[in-house]
């Protein structure tokens, strides 16, 4: 069976350079690689979806002009259906300046038009809802929760990537989301608390399932009884890190599509992320599951597979 996941959220075109560096003073620096690649929270997380095998649907908002073009057809190579996208006349559409270093660090400049209409009424929620999960982000909080709210009605897997970039209205999505995966800073900024485990407890009380990824440390949830649970990180070594975290989140919710628990999803994630660290290139470097399905079979054996290859690609950098 193909597992469907319906992405919503930001789609970005990022230009990112590798540097020896990053800049931590006014001057010039020489950059020793380029790559542009699509980006975004809930457009990565469709990408890793199809690249999984899966059937990815990305709906979201984009300007009418050549960055939105190149946008939706940097989506509809990964196969993933963009049909319910929406094209706004007269927006430049959201792109980025990333810089990354040699060890994995990065530097992100976010260009995101603030003219886009909020109003998800237009969604087309009927067709977003044949899916077996849906995942949306926090750059548009009204679509976020007319969504969740929509497949958390039916029973369908409603996951929430709450990231740091996002406000005070995130909230809204994490009460009407049923899985909720925060990143360090955002699960910080929103609950205003010292430490990840004390924000899940505050998330706890919002939403059914919460979770908090905290890099090569791993991943800290909590269980139906409220115990404080922690999944490792698959050891890498880290060249780059950009879209590590929407490969997660994206990686999550088709392991929970296809019916995997929490704790089986949020191992198969880590793993598909750490795969992600370690490449470079942006999503033209994410590992092309989907050809080569009948190789992986189960999860299990998937994930088997993704940590032979971090082996082996951690070992090749060392």
């Amino acid at each position: 069976m193909t597992v469907k996941v319906t992405c919503l959220g930001g789609a970005v075109l990022d230009l990112i350079y590798g540097v020896d560096e990053l800049p931590h003073e006014d001057g010039k620096s020489i950059a020793r690689s380029f790559a542009e690649s699509g980006g975004g929270m809930a457009a990565n997380a469709a990408v890793i979806v199809s690249r999984l095998g899966g059937q990815a649907i990305w709906c979201g908002r984009v300007g009418d002009d050549d960055k939105g073009r190149r946008i939706l057809d940097g989506l509809r190579l990964e196969k993933v259906d963009v049909r319910t996208a929406k094209v706004v006349s007269g927006i430049q559409s959201s792109h980025s300046i990333v810089l990354k270093d040699r060890i994995g660090n990065r530097a992100i400049i976010l260009y995101r038009s603030e003219a886009l209409e909020v109003d998800p009424s237009w969604l087309p929620l009927e067709k977003l809802l044949v899916a077996d999960a849906v995942l949306a982000d926090n750059r548009w909080i009204e679509g976020a929760v007319a969504l969740l709210s929509a497949a958390r009605a039916r029973g369908i897997p409603a996951v929430l990537d709450a990231d740091s970039a996002g406000d005070d209205t995130t909230l809204k999505a994490v009460s009407a989301a049923s899985h909720v995966v925060f990143s360090a800073p955002g699960l910080a900024s929103l609950f205003k608390t010292k430490t990840p485990e004390e924000g899940l407890r505050r998330a706890q009380k919002h939403a059914p399932f919460v979770a908090v990824t905290l890099g090569s440390k791993g991943v800290l949830w909590l269980d139906e009884s409220g115990a404080a649970r922690h999944v490792p990180s698959f050891p890498v070594a880290a060249v780059e890190t950009v879209g590590a975290g929407d490969i997660f989140h994206g990686a999550f919710a088709f392991a929970l599509g296809r019916g995997q628990s929490e704790e089986d999803g949020l191992r198969f994630a880590a793993a598909a992320a750490a795969i992600k660290c370690a490449g470079e290139g942006g999503t033209r470097k994410l590992p092309a599951y989907a050809r080569r399905r009948s190789a992986f079979g189960t999860p299990e054996n998937l994930e088997t597979s993704i940590r032979k290859r971090c082996v082996k690609r951690n070992r090749r950098k060392q």
